[in-house]
């Protein structure tokens, strides 16, 4: 007997020291990779930079946003060859507000090679010496690397980039990219990867269905086809002389993605809602929140208030309890429940951060079924209004025979619902002339779902005059759209936000967000889009659940 005490003993306090020594080894790496992905940001974030189209007279738009990158301080800019057009005119917005004009130099997306290799370079016209980041090498990079993506995708259409931080999953693929998992979407093509060192070694390019397969251009290519990409070329082909360029010296100091996360995090705070009638299947999540000074009979439980029905129960380690909304967030999609006092430990207020300023660092999404869902901070807190959505015209039209001319229908078109059809020639869009291919794409970019617009022309030598309602554009068939679980039905318009990169499915909102450090710092409240969750900061969850509680007294 006193044997058996002995080594139960042993095996407990062995139990114990393995884990403390991983929450160290979690703690240290943490604490390793913070500081790596802080020294990115300083050196390299204020050279990421947004860009669009301009037209060359009146400096309207006239191309969708993209992203790149400053490498010299004179301006010369490394982004995506399938975002540019050599000689024409950019706007290049930079992280701190400043914005100049620019001018695309050399592009090669080899028609012949389906695009590869997507690299291409930019000058930025103003004179000035600009912010920029060191060019590594991406010979040096090996599998799980730590890298970090700093770019401006379409969709969440912020002024400043968002941070994505992950690893190389494939040097050198058989088409010539890098592959990493730093999810991208439309708006990042041509936006940097960057090593540890904060240098750059890829550019965006495309994207697989699966979010963790993300084409990236890699340096090198820059390297060797430099002096190319400096003349104003749309290339045919690939120039026949690469240029040779020094090894990289520090190479020794790239260091590996590392793990970082909290074992003990997995199911802290974290309940379910299901159906009354299909008590099997969640809802949505909801998170267990300590009210200050307000123990009382109940247990308070906060959530997303658009995935409830009329008749919903919570769910926790495997009983059911009737819940009772007492109070909703219009503006932030929250609700509050209450349900009768349970022994279950929630989140209280002391162990709430206010601080957003360290982009990168890793965060938990607690799941159900003792799960979790990593992910990086990727902004500061921001206002997310709905955006006035950019009419859909559904026409595409070539420059033939020096006429704008209609040469495509897209789905649901309502420029063909209208009356309008291939081979017409387009004139006039609301009066205004359109004579040049940037004419016809300027003209449509600036008006809105539901507005409605003339559109004059020939068909056969006869004029025609067509009204065409602008309507909401149809979801591509482009990989983006296609993630797992896809977009929450409500995923925008909230008062306070903050985006992540973790992979959520809609129902998997109304759950916690934590630090590694497990301190606590939101509540997802929306699947964004492919790259993008967004949850409501700690702080404006505990205004919400303690200023409903007064209301009620």
């Amino acid at each position: 007997m006193k044997n058996k005490k002995t080594a139960f003993f042993l095996l407990k306090n062995l139990f114990v020291f393995v884990l403390l020594t991983n929450s160290a080894l979690i703690a240290q790496n943490s604490e390793i990779q913070d500081k790596a992905v802080k020294k990115i940001l300083e050196k390299s974030y204020p050279a990421a930079v947004k860009l669009w189209g301009i037209d060359s007279l009146s400096s309207k738009q006239n191309s969708p946003q993209f992203s790149g990158v400053v490498v010299k301080p004179e301006g010369i800019i490394l982004t995506a060859a399938h975002a540019i057009h050599p000689g024409n005119f950019y706007r290049v917005h930079f992280p701190d507000g400043k914005t100049v004009s620019a001018k695309a130099l050399g592009r090669m997306g080899i028609k012949s090679m389906q695009g590869r290799p997507d690299v291409g370079m930019l000058k930025i016209m103003d004179p000035g010496t600009y912010p920029f980041a060191e060019m590594g090498w991406s010979d040096s990079m090996s599998t799980n690397n730590l890298c970090v993506s700093i770019a401006y995708p379409t969709t969440l259409n912020q002024d400043v980039p968002t941070i994505r931080v992950g690893k190389i999953a494939t040097v050198l693929d058989p088409w010539g990219f890098m592959v990493s998992t730093c999810k991208m979407e439309p708006g990042d093509s041509g936006g940097p990867l960057f090593d540890n060192l904060g240098r750059v070694i890829a550019i965006h390019s495309r994207i697989a269905i699966d979010e963790d397969i993300n084409y990236e251009s890699p340096v090198n290519l820059f390297r060797e086809y430099w002096e190319d990409l400096l003349q104003p070329v749309n290339y045919a082909e690939l120039p026949s002389t690469k240029h040779q360029f020094a090894p990289d010296t520090s190479k020794d100091k790239l260091i590996n993605y590392l793990n970082v996360t909290p074992s003990n995090l997995v199911t802290k705070g974290i309940i379910e809602i299901v159906s009354k009638g299909d008590n099997t299947k969640i809802i949505a999540f909801g998170t267990l929140i300590k009210p200050e000074d307000k123990s009382g009979k109940f247990t308070c439980i906060v959530t997303k208030n658009s995935l409830l029905t009329n008749a919903v129960v919570v769910k926790i380690d495997g009983k059911l309890y009737d819940a009772k909304v007492v109070a909703t967030s219009l503006s932030n999609d929250l609700a509050l429940l209450k349900i009768n006092k349970i022994n279950k430990e929630a989140i209280s207020k002391t162990k709430v951060t206010d601080s957003f300023k360290n982009l990168g660092i890793p965060l938990v999404s607690s799941l159900s079924d003792n799960k979790n869902e990593l992910s990086s901070l990727g902004s500061d807190v921001f206002k997310f209004e709905t955006k006035p959505a950019k009419g859909y015209f559904g026409a595409g039209a070539n420059f033939i025979k020096g006429n704008i001319t209609i040469t495509s229908f897209g789905p649901d078109s309502p420029a063909a619902k209208a009356g309008l059809q291939v081979q017409d020639q387009v004139k006039f869009i609301n009066g205004i002339a359109v004579t040049k291919p940037e004419d016809y794409g300027r003209e449509l970019m600036q008006y809105l779902v539901g507005d409605t617009i003339s559109i004059k022309g020939l068909r056969n030598g006869e004029e025609f005059d067509y009204n065409v309602v602008l309507e909401k554009s149809p979801l591509s068939d482009h990989p983006s759209n296609k993630f797992e679980g896809g977009r929450s039905e409500r995923f925008d318009n909230f008062e306070s936000v903050f985006a992540h990169d973790a992979k959520l499915k809609p129902h998997q909102c109304g759950g916690p967000v934590f630090k590694a450090d497990g301190t606590f710092i939101g509540i997802n409240i929306a699947r964004f889009s492919r790259t993008c969750s967004l949850a409501i900061p700690a702080d404006v969850i505990f205004n919400f659940v303690e200023s409903s509680l007064n209301k009620e007294i």
